[in-house]
């Protein structure tokens, strides 16, 4: 468990501005395609305003969401150090904050949020297991770090509690997925099944890691726990000394000459691997998938360690009231209904009713996208550009396999800002 008090705030004393800086610095926290802005203009009066990343706030659904409910949606989709700062510190410049539950441990305290009544959820009873109890299965393991269920859950008084269900949340779970290591298998000579490989003497000069701390972090402290150098106690809250341990060890794989790149981009990591300047990076899915794309082969891990997860979704300005709440949950409730769940499915996510995802989807869509069946037909994108040809298997397999081994959810560790310090000594080193 990751923390005793789910109430506090950061226990090092950074202010808000220092972490809002932080972030801005970090870029996107563990979600590809986020870095350019996307805005969708709806005509109408007073339209519902919504901030998140490209992930999500994207113009097709804007546009279809609008059509549907009746009412103007206007989307904003920023970098995520802009996304952070305008959810933390203007709320009254949206109404629906398309966030992530590993902000929760800096945007709940600060009020700008409020409850949300999972009565009013039309389809809350379909919501699946993985955001109520961290199992997605029986036999799932729910993982280290900010899981959703740590952070959603809200007692009488408002407060965060991990004593759920409750009828209030924080935020209601829509769409996630989880992450990996990316790779050329023409290049490698074998599958990559493990973290390790991250720091294999093989690739020495062709591996990049993510350069956002609160991530690269994770994945290389399971590369580092993988090769049994270290126990890591909670890879979503390391300890200074846990941190120090694995700056360390990076810093003399860095000297070494291990690493070929840095990046901090969706783009940046397509082209690192395009290019051919590496053959195993930390990656995420949809750049597998553009890589691929481009005519080079690229295979999406599944380490026998356990994938990192991360898990979005909608809560409420705290400033709403009357209709314009009403307005917020009919959004809300709008994108449990189906549509929009299949549309980011097609760009490799998934969402958390799919049960009603698979109404929206061709059979032989879902079966490749959720069941990890081979493809009986092309895999189309939204944009209907071929991605997956007949026979591919998705890789990471199903939607059950895939969160069943989830190692850690993506986290905003209680020692951040010391993370954040070292890390930079590390790419600076």
């Amino acid at each position: 468990m990751k923390r005793k008090d789910t109430n506090k705030s950061n226990k090092n004393g950074m202010t808000r501005r220092e972490f809002v800086g932080t972030a801005a610095k970090t870029a996107a926290l563990g979600v590809a395609a986020s870095s350019l802005p996307l805005f969708n203009i709806v005509k109408a009066a007073d339209p519902i305003r919504t901030v998140g990343l490209a992930v999500s706030v994207i113009n097709d659904i804007q546009m279809k969401a609008s059509e549907d409910i009746g009412f103007g949606v206007r989307g904003q989709a920023l970098g995520y150090g802009a996304m952070f700062g305008k959810m933390l510190n203007q709320n009254d410049q949206y109404e629906i904050a398309e966030g992530y539950f590993n902000d929760m441990d800096i945007m709940w305290p600060s009020g700008t949020w409020q409850p949300i009544d999972t009565k009013r959820i039309k389809d809350w009873d379909k919501v699946t297991n993985l955001t109520k109890t961290g199992r997605l299965t029986p036999d799932s393991r729910p993982g280290q770090g900010d899981a959703p269920f740590r952070q959603m859950w809200l007692d009488d008084a408002g407060k965060r509690t991990l004593n759920g269900p409750t009828r209030h949340i924080t935020m209601v779970p829509a769409f996630h997925n989880a992450d990996s290591m990316g790779y050329n298998p023409d290049e490698t000579g074998r599958p990559i099944e493990s973290w390790a490989e991250l720091f294999s003497p093989d690739f020495k000069g062709r591996v990049a890691l993510l350069n956002i701390p609160q991530i690269g972090s994770m994945d290389a402290a399971m590369g580092m726990e993988a090769l049994g150098l270290i126990k890591f106690k909670d890879k979503g809250n390391m300890t200074r000394s846990e941190i120090d341990k694995l700056i360390e060890f990076l810093i003399v794989k860095k000297k070494e000459g291990h690493f070929r790149a840095f990046w901090e981009s969706f783009g940046q990591s397509v082209n690192l691997m395009t290019s051919g300047e590496v053959v195993l990076e930390s990656m995420w899915s949809p750049a597998v998938t553009a890589v691929n794309a481009e005519g080079v082969r690229c295979v999406y891990a599944y380490p026998k360690e356990g994938m990192r997860g991360w898990h979005g979704g909608f809560s409420i300005s705290a400033q709403l009231t009357g209709k314009r709440l009403d307005q917020a949950y009919e959004y809300i409730n709008w994108w449990l209904s189906g549509w929009p769940g299949a549309y980011v499915a097609r760009h490799g996510y998934y969402m958390s009713v799919p049960e009603n995802v698979k109404k929206y989807l061709k059979p032989y869509e879902w079966d490749y996208w959720y069941e990890g069946k081979p493809a009986s037909q092309e895999i189309l994108s939204p944009d209907g550009d071929p991605i997956a040809a007949v026979g591919s298997i998705r890789d990471g397999g199903s939607y059950e396999r895939r969160f069943s081994n989830i190692a850690v959810w993506n986290s905003i560790m209680d020692e951040n800002d010391y993370l954040v310090k070292r890390w930079n000594e590390f790419i600076s080193a």
